[in-house]
């Protein structure tokens, strides 16, 4: 792969005096994005603690590493301007975190020309430590330009590196992320004070023993609840209710990281759960006041998102090759910084990064991540398992959907028409290569939301790895088995509901 880099003409810095604050921010001079703006006096205190929050993922690092190679290896976050939003976003040291600031255009007051894109900004640790000089009784101004800043600060920035070479594994982190984002999976809306109580355990006792998981339960008809083990300790999310009819227990590692939600949950107005199975991502979104803090992680600590090569094709993007209307696609993204369409040009969209998965809006938005195309099967080999299933020897017994309905109000060019909504998942039994029993189930997407096998690449990993060769097999030979069937019918004309969808 050609080696991607970013190329800053000054270094970041932070001008604070009595009465004012000025954050400017060097971005890469060949991406042309420009934002100047105050920020309003109501908001200044979530500005300052978010992007704290972003300096704390962005410098954490849950493995030993030497302390000077780790300054060297740092790997600046990046910045998007959009019309309604300005995001930055940033990777761990490790490469197993992930966190995303989001804040509303409306709290900003700019001044000039507002140039939206995306570019890498310059992000040492003294920036980062400056942060905490910020306050809300002075005037807070962003300031992110490629040309540099006329600002007076002694040591300004403490690294400047014109030129820096960004590793493939964070290009390949940063794709893979966005797979995870888009899967599907549970969403729980939980109180700050409840998520605080856990994290607080946890960093008042430390376990010595396994297991050490963080176990959601979700039981039929109840509030969902956080177990910690190994002291099986109960936090009840009051109000976290679910759509469960069964009992439903999602397993969760790396629970050290869960501190870097700490110091922004105290300015939390609510804090959504985004849980996509056992030992795969999940994340977490604070909301306050005018911004927003969403923290992604892996599975578990080693198990980085560079590394997690399956999770493109647990989520339907596997193919390096752009399916028909891409580009289509990809010019009205760009038109309207926002949107839906065909998920095949939307999933390569985003494996390209040119789009990224909206998780709280579950929408596509529009990022150009690189300012030159990237080759894409230099980022993404062939996958090992998807070449071992070519050809295998396989037996579909039964592909049998299994369907929830509910009664919804949908608009319509001729008004509201009630709708019975059919949501379908694909129970998929049969043989695959030298294993007699494998089991999968997709969701209305083609999407692999569960498996079963008894190979050892699964009994060690189950799905945090990817699917196995045989699942993968059973999957590709039962697909012409999985009709496409209606997903609605009228409903009963005697149902009432009161919501619009």
């Amino acid at each position: 792969m050609t080696p991607f880099f970013v190329d800053y003409a000054t270094p970041s810095a932070l001008e604070s005096t009595r009465d004012r604050a000025v954050l400017g921010l060097s971005a890469d001079r060949r991406r042309p994005v420009r934002f100047h703006a105050r920020v309003k006096k109501e908001h200044r205190v979530g500005f300052r603690f978010a992007l704290q929050a972003l300096g704390d993922v962005v410098w954490s690092n849950d493995e030993w590493i030497d302390v000077e190679l780790f300054r060297m290896m740092i790997l600046d976050p990046i910045i998007t301007v959009h019309p309604d939003f300005v995001f930055f976003e940033g990777f761990s040291q490790d490469q197993s975190a992930y966190g995303m600031v989001r804040f509303d255009r409306a709290i900003f007051e700019t001044e000039g020309e507002v140039i939206c894109g995306t570019t890498n900004v310059d992000f040492t640790a003294w920036l980062r430590a400056a942060l905490a000089e910020m306050r809300s009784s002075r005037d807070t101004w962003l300031r992110i330009e490629p040309a540099g800043f006329e600002i007076a600060s002694k040591g300004a920035g403490g690294r400047f590196e014109k030129k820096v070479e960004i590793p493939e594994t964070w290009i390949r982190g940063f794709l893979s992320l966005q797979a995870a984002m888009a899967m599907p999976g549970t969403r729980l809306n939980v109180r700050p004070v409840d998520l605080l109580a856990a994290i607080r355990f946890l960093k008042v006792l430390k376990a010595k023993v396994a297991p050490r998981a963080v176990r959601f339960e979700m039981d039929p008809g109840q509030d969902a609840k956080i177990i910690l083990e190994p002291w099986e300790h109960l936090v009840p999310l009051v109000g976290a209710d679910h759509t469960y009819a069964e009992k439903r227990v999602i397993r969760t590692w790396g629970r050290r990281r869960l501190k870097l939600l700490e110091p922004v949950l105290p300015y939390a107005d609510q804090v959504e759960i985004y849980l996509k199975g056992r030992a795969l991502p999940h994340f977490y979104r604070v909301e306050m006041s005018g911004a927003s803090f969403l923290l992604g992680l892996s599975g578990w600590s080693e198990n980085k998102f560079s590394s997690s090569g399956g999770l493109s094709l647990l989520s339907g993007m596997g193919s390096n090759e752009a399916p028909p209307g891409t580009e289509a696609a990809a010019a009205s993204l760009a038109a309207n910084y926002h949107g839906n369409g065909d998920p095949a040009a939307m999933s390569y969209l985003v494996r390209a990064g040119r789009a990224f998965y909206d998780l709280e809006r579950r929408e596509y938005r529009h990022r150009e991540l690189f300012d030159k195309p990237i080759d894409l099967p230099s980022v993404f080999p062939p996958d090992a398992q998807l070449i071992a299933s070519k050809g295998m020897a396989v037996t579909v017994t039964s592909a049998l959907p299994r369907e929830t309905k509910k009664t919804r109000r949908l608009k319509t060019p001729d008004g509201p028409v009630m709708r019975e909504i059919v949501y379908r998942d694909w129970q998929v039994f049969g043989s695959a290569g030298d294993q007699p029993q494998v089991e999968a189930v997709l969701n209305g997407d083609g999407r692999l939301i569960f498996g079963k096998c008894g190979c050892k690449l699964f009994v060690e990993h189950h799905l945090s790895e990817g699917p196995c060769a045989h699942l993968i097999a059973l999957v590709t030979a039962s697909e012409s088995q999985r009709r496409d069937l209606p997903t609605s019918t009228l409903a009963p004309a005697e149902h009432v509901e009161d919501n619009d969808e």
